[in-house]
């Protein structure tokens, strides 16, 4: 028998973005603008259906040599307003985490927008744990940042 566990957490985070809600929508919703600043993915490595019940998928080399692989589910769309959806990790071992993301839209005093990200989770096995994805996660919504300055 091997040891198995589950961490539940949930985390939220926020970010100020000098560029119109529409904009960075649509960074969510292209797919090539998704590709790029989310997962780097390689070409033929990432897909994504952006509709309710639509699919994402990335699937690309991992930490360590193994396989990252990345299934996510569209649950609730409300366009320039909010983004909900459910996605399992693997890197090759079997599953790291089960989640569930919200992001939130609204527009900032400055004209730009701001956005609240929330993630609740399982997490798998001892695969890094929620503080992991925090990082990880910060670090995507920091990558976004850069894309819309671009």
């Amino acid at each position: 028998m091997t040891d198995r566990s589950v961490v539940h957490a949930t985390f939220t985070l926020k970010r100020d973005y000098p560029a119109p809600r529409a904009r960075v929508f649509a960074a969510f919703a292209d797919p090539e603008k998704k590709r790029q600043w989310a997962y780097g993915a390689p070409e033929g490595g990432h897909a994504l259906d952006f509709r309710v019940g639509g699919r994402e998928t990335v699937n690309m080399p991992g930490p360590g040599g193994g396989t990252f692989t990345y299934e996510g589910v569209y649950q609730d769309i409300i366009e320039g307003e909010r983004i909900v959806y459910t996605y399992t990790i693997d890197f090759g071992g079997g599953s790291a985490a089960v989640t569930m993301a919200t992001v939130e839209l609204a527009d900032s005093k400055d004209g730009g927008t701001h956005l609240k990200f929330t993630e609740q989770g399982a997490y798998l096995d001892g695969f890094d744990g929620p503080k992991f994805w925090e990082s990880g996660t910060t670090s995507l919504l920091d990558r976004l940042g850069q894309s819309l300055a671009d």
